[in-house]
Order: structure tokens, then C-alpha cells, then sequence
């Protein structure tokens, strides 16, 4: 996959996101307090889909067979760390009165990992 490819999905993956954001921010007025979460999950996995990108155009490159499999196994674990940190220090720094920026954040979580798989799928078959 080109980067130009996949930098036009994760747009459209952003746009399509966001847009979910705006309309359950407009819908449910208790979530209106959340849109600096929503702003920085969708930024935090645009993030890392596309370090992982480059990494994985790299492992799938690699003359080493195990590199791709190394990168999947890091990368999820990884993430799942960087997500309990980031919810954690939000939850810290902003004292929240609900529990709806847990939703809000899996939203984001599930749905780039999604685009991730694909993604990632789509490198290791190079």
C-alpha cells in the first residue's frame, strides 16, 4: 500500500469519526462536555495508525520473517498501555462527573483499531 492510499483512508477514517463525534455531541447534551477528549483520542489514534503504518511498510520490507509478527505483538500491547494511560491521566487531570469519556474514547479505540487491522492486513500481504 502507498502512503498516498493510505493517508486518503485514514481522512476518510477521521472524517467519517469525527462526524459520529459531532452528531453524539449535538444528540446527547451530557457528551458536550467531552469534545476535548474526542479532539485528542482522534488525534492520539491518527497517531499511532500512522507510526504504524511506517513501521509496518518497514517489517514487511524486512529480510527478517518475524519482524511483521514482532511489530503486531508490540503494537497491541502498546496501544492497549498508551490507552489505559491516556484514560487514566484524563481521568486524573479533568475529574469527570460521569463515564461517558470511557465510551467516547472506546468509540475512537475500536473503530481505528479496526481501520488498523485493515490497514496492516493490507501491508502484510505485500
Amino acid at each position: 500500500m502507498q502512503s498516498k492510499v493510505f493517508f486518503l483512508y485514514l481522512a476518510y477514517t477521521t472524517l467519517a469519526v469525527s462526524a459520529m463525534l459531532a452528531l453524539l455531541h449535538t444528540l446527547l447534551p451530557q457528551t458536550q462536555a467531552y469534545w476535548k477528549l474526542s479532539m485528542a483520542s482522534v488525534l492520539l489514534f491518527v497517531a499511532v495508525c500512522a507510526g504504524l503504518f511506517f513501521a509496518g511498510q518497514s517489517a514487511a520490507a524486512s529480510k527478517n520473517k518475524l519482524a511483521f509478527n514482532n511489530l503486531i505483538t508490540i503494537s497491541v500491547f502498546g496501544k492497549m498501555v498508551l490507552s489505559v494511560l491516556f484514560l487514566f491521566l484524563y481521568r486524573e487531570m479533568e475529574k469527570p462527573t460521569d463515564n461517558w469519556f470511557v465510551g467516547i474514547f472506546l468509540f475512537c479505540y475500536v473503530v481505528y483499531t479496526g481501520f488498523e487491522v485493515w490497514f496492516m492486513t493490507r501491508l502484510a500481504k505485500m
